[in-house]
């Protein structure tokens, strides 16, 4: 198989086999917007990071919609990591790779 023969799943494996198309698109969209994020502050341009951020945002959100996933779901865990990690850095903990303290919840 090659190139454009490739069928989806041969070239991703049995994990994109159930991937629908527009699933796809969507997922390269994100994709995308994160891709100008990181250019714009790469290149310092901040105004432009302000408005791909809030475009990525959307597309975001969309993805989470269509997978039922609670926005405040999200914003909650977001919040419960920066709290962990401010109430670390007030008891002087810095937390590290490999560290005594270690969490997933961690911004």
């Amino acid at each position: 198989m090659m190139g454009a023969e490739m069928t989806q799943s041969a070239r991703y494996g049995p994990a994109m086999a159930g991937v629908r198309n527009k699933d796809g698109q969507e997922c390269k969209m994100l994709a995308e917007q994160a891709t100008d994020c990181l250019l714009d502050y790469l290149y310092g341009e901040p105004k432009a990071l302000v408005e791909d951020s809030a475009v990525f945002l959307l597309e975001i959100r969309k993805i989470w919609q269509q997978h039922g996933v609670d926005e405040s779901a999200i914003w909650q865990e977001l919040s419960e990591r920066i709290d962990l990690s401010s109430d670390l850095l007030k008891r002087g903990i810095r937390a590290r790779k490999g560290g005594r303290y270690r969490s997933t919840k961690l911004p």
